[in-house]
């Protein structure tokens, strides 16, 4: 069996090459990813859908963390975002008008029944 000193080499080797090799790996993995995003989908889909209760678990012990890194993703991306949003809009303007519509009669057929 290996000892624990060659496992400590082995993986700083790895960081090393990982160091030194980054772009490489992630234009290969963009790559990969771009060919096979039904099938990436398909799989990622299936996984949720097994493992619901871990994934609720896991946003309940890291609310604040997860929280606050959108928050700061949101400050750092504002325009982005913003534009995302307004094209969004654009396109679905028909769609979002009658959702909103929808719930505007809702409320007033609550208070103010006939």
């Amino acid at each position: 069996m290996p000892s624990k000193d060659y496992h400590q080499a082995h993986k700083a080797k790895a960081r090393a090459y990982y160091h030194a090799n980054k772009e490489r790996i992630a234009a290969r993995n963009k790559a990969y990813y771009r060919a096979n995003r039904e099938e990436i989908a398909a799989r990622a889909k299936v996984y949720r859908q097994a493992n619901k209760a871990k994934a609720k678990a896991y946003y309940q012990a890291n609310k604040e963390r997860i929280a606050a890194r959108a928050k700061v993703y949101r400050q750092a991306n504002r325009e982005r975002l913003t534009a995302r949003s307004r094209a969004y809009y654009r396109s679905n303007r028909e769609r979002l008008t009658a959702r909103a519509r929808s719930r505007y009669r809702a409320g007033r057929r609550m208070f103010f029944a006939p």
